[in-house]
């Protein structure tokens, strides 16, 4: 159990390392995002138009069949996620929280390896399995809302990236802390 703890603490101090690495001393992900010409403009003019916080889709569920698609076949399209009273980027609360959640995450990944020990016999198996299982999910979403929802692919390739290289360095650190046991070698 000491074991499992451990390996979710290392787990989120892994994340927070790597996030503050390419999302804050990186440019990597900002190269992916376009830049609007005035963002105080734009943002009053999302004042005026979103009435509430919220996610907006254009063309939407309620507009009608000729709106719908003009809009889709001349745009725009878009997929907004608007938040109307300000966010600060990094509170204490979100930090907590954020951490919180890596700590979360390293557990349940520790657990699911714990129940691999019966199948596997090396830390490289633990680290294969979940690097397999973690790239099919982080790949699903991504691709889907290229094709889907039209996200821009750029972004949500630096996505793959992002989650992909997450998830493999989680994989490898809780995968040393939940190794099976070394099997004894000397004759019985």
């Amino acid at each position: 159990m000491l074991r499992l703890i451990a390996g979710s603490v290392c787990v989120a101090l892994v994340l927070w390392v790597w996030s503050t690495v390419f999302y804050v001393i990186s440019p990597i992900p900002y190269m992916t995002m376009s830049k609007t010409a005035d963002d105080v403009a734009a943002g009053e003019a999302l004042l005026e138009h979103f009435p509430e916080t919220g996610t907006y889709i254009l063309p939407g569920r309620y507009a009608d069949d000729a709106t719908r698609k003009q809009m889709r076949n001349n745009g725009p399209v878009a997929t907004i996620y608007f938040t109307r009273e300000g966010s600060p980027e990094a509170s204490v609360v979100k930090i907590l929280i954020g951490t919180f959640n890596s700590f979360v995450i390293g557990l349940m990944l520790g657990v699911s390896m714990l129940f691999l020990n019966r199948y596997t016999t090396s830390y490289w198996s633990h680290v294969a399995i979940g690097t397999l299982f973690g790239m099919a999910y982080t790949a699903y979403p991504r691709f889907a809302d290229i094709i889907w929802s039209d996200f821009p692919y750029g972004y949500q390739l630096m996505m793959i990236f992002s989650d992909g290289f997450s998830w493999i360095l989680i994989v490898m650190v809780m995968a040393w802390f939940t190794r099976p046991p070394a099997k004894s070698t000397r004759p019985q």
